[in-house]
């Protein structure tokens, strides 16, 4: 059978308009990523944070165009948000525009992409850090465990903000998730004792008590050493 003259003509119209969208999509995409000259990762140290601060400006305009991208919202997030929290001497009030612009940017990176374990973590550390009332950051600090809890890039600051943020420690949940990341550095990470050291340095009581029962099941000559890197840092 031989498809009539109307039913061509549809078909061609049909596949025209499917090339100018794709076509279309290419150019937005291509549009963002000329914006983003560089990939942000998440800041783990003072010279990634300095990078990813160099690149907010771009970083947010690349995020902007593509609109719906959490990925590149996220990396906005990074170059925003990684000055405040290594920085723990600024002092930024609710309102301050760069503190701003890190809730905001944090909160279109999730919307978009709520997989984000990095992103979920540094809400919780900026939360915490920032007094975000309207947040908790217990609860996004187990959105962070839940969707990342193998991504040791983020041990580190996870149990810096777990092990010194208040009624973190009191969550039974949120014990058996640093207890598993404890276990984790001292069994199959080492290279990340040190971040475990400098977590147990700024721990509220509670959590050095954690930390001091967690060490003793798994490694008890190591307990020292962690009671011994607290006390060279005193005066």
């Amino acid at each position: 059978m031989i498809p009539d003259t109307s039913t061509k003509t549809w078909l061609r119209v049909a596949l025209a308009l499917f090339g100018v969208f794709l076509s279309a999509q290419a150019a937005w995409i291509l549009l963002a990523e000329r914006q983003r000259l560089n990939h942000i990762g998440f800041p783990v140290d003072g010279m990634t944070t300095t990078i990813a601060f160099a690149e907010q400006d771009k970083s947010k305009q690349a995020a902007s165009l593509a609109v719906v991208r959490g990925d590149l919202w996220a990396e906005s997030a990074f170059a925003h948000g990684g000055q405040l929290w290594i920085d723990r001497a600024m002092e930024l009030d609710a309102g301050d525009q760069l503190n701003a612009e890190a809730r905001t940017t944090l909160t279109r990176a999730l919307r978009y992409s709520p997989h984000r374990g990095d992103a979920w973590l540094m809400f919780a550390a900026l939360a915490d850090q920032y007094k975000w009332s309207e947040y908790q950051p217990s609860l996004l600090l187990k959105m962070s465990y839940y969707t990342a809890p193998n991504e040791l890039a983020l041990f580190p600051l996870r149990l810096d903000v777990s092990l010194h943020t208040k009624g973190v420690i009191d969550d039974a949940e949120l014990q058996d998730m640093v207890r598993r990341d404890i276990s984790v550095i001292l069994t199959r990470a080492p290279a990340l004792k040190p971040a475990l050291v400098a977590a147990y340095r700024s721990a509220l009581p509670q959590g050095k008590v954690l930390v001091d029962r967690v060490i003793s099941e798994i490694d008890p000559g190591y307990l020292g050493v962690v009671r011994a890197g607290l006390s060279v840092s005193l005066p």
